[in-house]
């Protein structure tokens, strides 16, 4: 009897393609950015930010979280490699949004990653390139 219920077990996980390590929890969706309203974000801008010469640009980073409830979740942005900002959020709930943003100058042109941490490891990173247009 027991045996059956672990192929069972098995057979649903197969057949729904879920995790048997959800306690690690998943990223359910992640996107960059103009703006988030009612915990959604607005618009996806995609890989590449442009912005005309001198002006400032605020990225957001949205991220649906799932499963992580009780957790701590940070998103280290970085520029180039080197981190610009770290910003926790405690998680309450089996599914969090959460999102935050990075003022970007003229001057911090480059490669821009957010890295999305849990328990100190990266859970996974998602990137964009910020250009200026001369």
């Amino acid at each position: 009897m027991r045996i059956s219920l672990i192929r069972s077990m098995l057979l649903v996980v197969a057949l729904f393609g879920m995790s048997i390590a959800s306690a690690a929890g998943t990223v359910a969706r992640a996107q960059f950015a103009s703006d988030v309203v009612d915990r959604e974000p607005i618009d996806n801008i995609g890989d590449v930010v442009k912005v005309e010469y001198g002006e400032i640009q605020r990225v957001y980073f949205f991220t649906d979280l799932r499963d992580m409830a009780g957790s701590q979740v940070v998103h280290r942005w970085k520029l180039d490699g080197e981190v610009q900002a770290e910003i926790p959020f405690d998680i309450r709930g089996d599914r969090w949004r959460v999102w935050s943003s990075k003022r970007l100058m003229p001057g911090f042109d480059g490669m821009w990653t957010v890295d999305i941490v849990k328990d100190n490891e990266v859970v996974d990173s998602y990137s964009f390139d910020y250009v200026d247009e001369w």
